[in-house]
């Protein structure tokens, strides 16, 4: 092989060797303690770009899927305080049967039923009126809201007449919670709960490509790594031995 002291190809392609394996080695021990495969536009533009949609469209679905969980929380609201009211009617409704009993109750019995029906009338208002959710009113009719109720009024189980025609009153209102109780349990079902669970299928899939395009290899990656680890020892105890040899060299002339 012909050295030249002006210009030692060897050596130079040697430096370029080491420098390609460094580099390689480098590159491999960025991508084994990031995890990802793409730490940036230079390991491969087009998946990069890919990858950084998914992750666009990972971040859409989170948020919709909080946002839904949101609304599924006002439906659990919903129906909680839906339930509770619809006790409150079959409790009222069962003192107005026994109001009804005409020639069965003595006075002070009716005045016992009146009363009650009055106190869980007013407390099935207050359920009503109180029935709010993230600050927002439940069942006033107004927008965001889930339905329209009004108060339960008319009751009056004074007499054994007043009382029959209650009954009618809140069966009418037992009715109207019933639908209100479907039409919540039936768009939480069938609406919110089931869109809920489509977007987290659809956020798992764009994980798994998001992470098949980003996420490193580790055994593969670790093989490179020891591969370019062995080039660079092999190319450093190459420059030393030409090291040696230059010097080696260059003192005979100083032995002159």
């Amino acid at each position: 092989m012909i050295q030249s002291i002006f210009n030692n190809s060897s050596m130079l392609m040697f430096t370029g060797n080491l420098n390609s394996a460094l580099f390689g080695m480098y590159k491999s021990l960025e991508k084994l303690s990031s995890g990802m495969k793409i730490n940036s536009a230079v390991d491969g533009p087009a998946q990069l770009m890919i990858s950084e949609k998914f992750r666009t469209q990972i971040a859409t679905l989170n948020q919709q899927i909080e946002n839904t969980s949101m609304q599924i929380g006002k439906y659990n609201t919903a129906s909680s305080t839906l339930s509770e009211m619809r006790s409150q009617l079959t409790e009222i409704r069962t003192l107005a049967i026994g109001a009804a009993n005409e020639g069965g109750n003595s006075e002070a019995a009716q005045k016992a039923y009146a009363d009650s029906a009055s106190l869980v009338e007013s407390n099935f208002n207050v359920t009503l009126n109180k029935a709010v959710y993230n600050g927002a009113v439940l069942f006033d009719g107004s927008k965001g809201s889930l339905a329209s109720l009004n108060d339960l009024s008319g009751v009056d189980l004074t007499t054994a007449d007043a009382a029959n025609a209650s009954i009618v009153i809140i069966d009418s209102k037992i009715a109207e919670i019933d639908a209100v109780v479907v039409d919540v349990g039936a768009t939480q079902k069938n609406e919110l709960e089931s869109s809920i669970a489509t977007m987290k299928i659809s956020r798992e899939n764009l994980i798994a490509a998001e992470s098949s395009l980003r996420a490193v290899d580790f055994a593969r990656e670790f093989s490179s790594f020891l591969a370019e680890q062995f080039r660079v020892d092999v190319g450093s105890a190459m420059l030393a031995h030409f090291r040696i040899t230059s010097r080696t060299v260059l003192s005979l002339f100083g032995n002159k």
